[in-house]
């Protein structure tokens, strides 16, 4: 097949096309992850049906985009990924093999690319085998940089990062601020700690510090978590880009988004913690009454908070090695709970 006969034009996916990405992403399971098992390769895909598609197309923060051939009218490729304070990380993209050489992949990312810089972006990202060196040289092609190596990631295989700075970008602005208020025993040290850990191993520069009160036992506790490109001079936080609050006893913390345990809205709250103000500021989850119905205890409150965040920020946990950094003890259910925040499904 000549390029010329497979002319292609670029779009942004539609949720009719969720059908034909979901029979593409099932393929690209099968090639990328041929070496796992048929187990492995199953949940994968429970992960990205027609339904789950159709639910990426409506996120504000997912970009999905397909290449459609002129001629049969029928998507060939797709580039989907997630956009986090003008950082766009690519989770994944394909094109069938017919059309490979062809332009797909290239055009798409040429297209992808021009919308993020007029939107503001000002970095891209993404994250392959660390052996597939046909892909990591066309990449570098486009431009394209080698970050940190992931020795490690769920399925024990090697990742590369890579990146291509796409736009100018203050430094102020390459910082994220995360801001996490709670009390003595809902996990907020452990939270904090495993996120900052998490983060640092995808090559960020991680500053995290914690604040107590004085009744250790009883009081209240916050974390400061920053990352960044970029060396951090300031731990501090004055406004956070994200607030993670568990708890009605600190003061309100200016924070562009507003994470919180719906478990707060009611007729005890109190007025700066009205439901009216909650939905307009952020998002509210259950977390605590999932904990208790689903995994029958409210510690696991902060698990699924972390999966929350890790999908908020665009932290694939496909990458991550979560094992090494959470603590033995009730090792499988907290794992477990991340994926429920995270949304993963291993049900099927």
């Amino acid at each position: 097949m000549s390029w010329e006969s497979s002319k292609m034009k670029i779009r942004k996916a539609e949720p009719s096309d969720c059908i034909p990405i979901n029979r593409m992403m099932e393929k690209l399971i099968e090639e990328i992850y041929a070496r796992e098992s048929a187990k492995v390769r199953k949940v994968l895909k429970a992960n990205f049906t027609k339904d789950a598609f159709k639910e990426l197309c409506r996120d504000k923060q997912s970009l999905l985009y397909v290449a459609e051939d002129d001629k049969s009218g029928k998507p060939v490729a797709f580039l989907y990924g997630w956009l986090f304070q003008n950082v766009f990380t690519i989770y994944w993209i394909f094109s069938e093999k017919e059309y490979r050489g062809k332009g797909a992949v290239h055009r798409l990312l040429r297209t992808v690319e021009k919308k993020l810089i007029e939107d503001g972006c000002y970095k891209l990202e993404m994250y392959a085998y660390a052996e597939e060196n046909r892909f990591l040289d066309f990449a570098e092609k486009l431009g394209f940089k080698k970050g940190v190596l992931l020795k490690k990631n769920m399925f024990g295989v090697t990742i590369q990062h890579i990146y291509k700075y796409i736009g100018e970008c203050a430094a102020e602005d390459k910082i994220k601020k995360i801001k996490i208020v709670g009390e003595a025993g809902q996990g907020i040290k452990l939270l904090s700690y495993t996120l900052a850990t998490l983060l640092a191993q995808l090559g960020n520069e991680v500053s995290l510090n914690l604040e107590y009160d004085s009744a250790v036992r009883s009081g209240s506790i916050s974390a400061d978590l920053i990352y960044s490109d970029d060396p951090i001079d300031n731990p501090i936080i004055d406004e956070a880009d994200i607030l993670i609050k568990f708890t009605r006893k600190r003061d309100w913390f200016p924070a562009k988004k507003l994470v919180i345990d719906e478990g707060f809205c009611g007729d005890e709250a109190p007025e700066e913690m009205t439901c009216s103000i909650q939905s307009r500021k952020g998002t509210l989850y259950g977390f605590e009454n999932v904990a208790i119905s689903r995994f029958g205890s409210k510690i696991f409150i902060n698990m699924i908070a972390l999966g929350r965040i890790l999908r908020y920020i665009g932290i694939n946990i496909l990458l991550l090695n979560i094992k090494d950094v959470l603590p033995k003890k009730s090792l499988e259910k907290n794992i477990e709970a991340i994926k429920y925040g995270f949304k993963y499904r291993d049900d099927i």
